[in-house]
């Protein structure tokens, strides 16, 4: 059956239409009394929703006003302040100067003793170390501390304004503790070890600094008569669950063993060799949870029975598509000679990348004969030869396509000692730095050389303006014996000797200059670090020493909304 339809046409019966009006106004009727009877029980809804919508935003708006206040008192990083404040801007509060503290490693790990001749003692003197702690008026209270918190030295209060330097004998590792202080504080240390001969005979030194989870060490090897120690000094006191993984001229070393826990306030040592044999060049990834540490590569080589130097290998900037490495003030080298400079490079990612290497000299720029591309096979270390410039004070900037490590290394070439068949050396390496402010210890007895660099801020290393500063030198007491305005030209690099600056030196540092400070987007950076080095008979001991970064002062905690609280939210 097909469907019907009304026809338009036809006129409607009359007796339908009365009935549909009839049923029209009872249904407008029910209607609107159905509309009323809702109309009522809305508001009076409403009304009572109202009520407790109230309730809700008082107490939780009243939470929220406590939770700041905890926020403010514990110093959590975050705190949920309710809906009503979403888009206002997150509020901050400012914290009290808080104490700094700083690790600081200490004399070097000594070889096994061997029997024989006491002409090839590997240990013929003992090794001499010294923490030397460098603190400014703004600072408080600083001291010298052993790891099991006995007190080895103080800062000395100098004179007005007061402040001072502590030279303190130093045996196992220790930590330098500066109470709250003022805004500008300089609170710096570093240790140094001294081996007159022997197969450790050279100066190896590093800044003290805090201890931290996440460290890069690019250095260090175990073959061909090298030893490699990696250090890990846990300050603190809670324990610390330590892994390292390492990285070889083949890749990913498989390792036997690679994590470890540090117990508070004591240092564990692993020894490279035994856990990483027989590789050429190393950089090490140190990892650190519930604690935090300090850690080194102690790295040292002997040619026979002819020490060829030892170093620290310290921390440097974790990965980055741009490395800058300061502080080279190398002696002319052939390729392939004995102390040979080297640049070494590891893209510990899982992408190969291309590397442009480029050295500024005291001129400018210096050409390095294929070092505008250098291929970086992911996860394998790779060293390129520094060798073949001339004699001179270098920054290296490495601009790679994915993020890598790197540092460098340089040499100082001596003679030959009565028993040895080819010359003796002494080596020292830097980490590739932050660059910007910063303060140096100078140990006493050693000469000591800043050495700067103006990296350019852009893609060019060697573009833009030139890089401005003031360099101070610190004296016993804490005053300033001399400042002198820094003017770098960009792409270049600038060495001063300290002793011709001011007599009396116990610390250096570099601060932003008030027009570097206006300009900071399109200044060049200031990369730098200070060389030491000690002149004897049988040739010079080298060692390098990078800035530690301003500490202490007040801190700006800034509050965020964090959902993890649970308040809820007000409808």
């Amino acid at each position: 059956m097909s469907p019907q339809h009304s026809d338009p046409a036809r006129p409607a019966n009359p007796e339908r239409r009365a009935q549909r009006g009839q049923q029209t106004q009872r249904g407008q009727q029910t209607q609107r009394g159905q509309q009323t009877q809702r109309g009522q029980q809305t508001q009076r809804e409403r009304r009572a929703g109202t009520a407790v919508s109230a309730r809700h935003r008082f107490v939780q708006v009243g939470s929220a006003s406590v939770l700041v206040g905890a926020v403010a008192l514990v110093v959590v990083g975050g705190a949920r302040v309710g809906p009503a404040l979403a888009t206002a801007p997150d509020p901050s509060v400012t914290m009290p100067p808080s104490a700094v503290t700083l690790t600081c490693p200490g004399s070097l790990e000594l070889p096994a003793a061997v029997g024989g001749d006491a002409a090839f003692d590997p240990v013929p003197v003992a090794p001499m170390t010294n923490v030397v702690a460098v603190a400014s008026a703004a600072a408080g209270a600083t001291s010298v501390l052993g790891l099991d918190g006995a007190l080895l030295g103080t800062v000395p209060d100098g004179e007005a304004p007061p402040g001072g330097v502590a030279v303190v004998p130093l045996g196992p590792a220790a930590t330098v503790r500066s109470e709250p202080g003022a805004d500008d504080v300089i609170v710096a240390a570093a240790t140094m070890t001294l081996v007159t001969a022997g197969d450790l005979r050279g100066l190896a030194g590093a800044s003290c600094r805090p201890a931290s989870a996440d460290q890069w060490l690019v250095g260090g090897a175990t073959e061909g008569g090298a030893s490699a120690e990696l250090v890990l000094v846990n300050p603190g006191s809670t324990p610390a669950q330590v892994t390292w993984t390492v990285w070889g001229a083949a890749g990913l070393v498989d390792l036997t063993a690679n994590q470890a826990l540090v117990a508070p306030r004591t240092t564990k040592v692993v020894n490279l060799a035994a856990a990483a044999g027989q590789q050429r060049a190393l950089a090490v990834h140190v990892e650190a949870s519930g604690g935090q540490v300090w850690a080194h590569v102690q790295d040292g080589v002997i040619d026979g029975y002819t020490p060829a130097g030892t170093d620290l290998v310290v921390a440097g900037s974790a990965p980055t598509t741009r490395l800058m490495i300061p502080g080279l003030l190398i002696d002319a080298v052939g390729i392939g000679a004995v102390g040979e400079p080297m640049l070494r490079l590891l893209a510990p990612g899982e992408d190969d990348a291309t590397a442009r290497v480029t050295v500024l000299a005291g001129d400018g720029p210096v050409d390095l004969p294929g070092a505008e591309a250098v291929p970086l096979a992911a996860g394998t270390v790779l060293d390129v030869t520094l060798g073949g410039l001339p004699a001179g004070r270098y920054t290296v900037v490495v601009d790679a396509d994915v993020p890598v490590v790197g540092a460098a290394t340089f040499s100082r070439v001596g003679l030959a000692g009565e028993f040895d068949p080819v010359p003796r050396v002494d080596k020292t390496s830097s980490a590739a730095v932050a660059g910007g402010p910063g303060t140096v210890v100078l140990p006493p007895g050693l000469s000591a050389t800043v050495v700067v660099g103006a990296v350019g801020a852009g893609t060019d290393p060697a573009g833009g303006p030139p890089a401005e500063g003031v360099l101070e030198l610190l004296g016993p007491s804490g005053e300033i014996l001399a400042a002198h305005r820094l003017s770098v030209d960009a792409g270049t690099t600038g060495a001063w000797a300290l002793a011709e600056l001011a007599v009396g030196a116990v610390a250096v540092r570099i601060v932003s200059s008030s027009e570097a400070a206006l300009s900071a987007s399109a200044e060049p950076v200031l990369a730098w670090a200070v060389l030491i080095e000690l002149v004897q008979e049988d040739g010079t001991l080298v060692s390098l020493l990078d800035p530690v970064a301003p500490a202490g002062g007040p801190l700006v905690v800034r509050l965020r909304d964090d959902p993890t609280l649970g308040l809820g939210r007000v409808p």
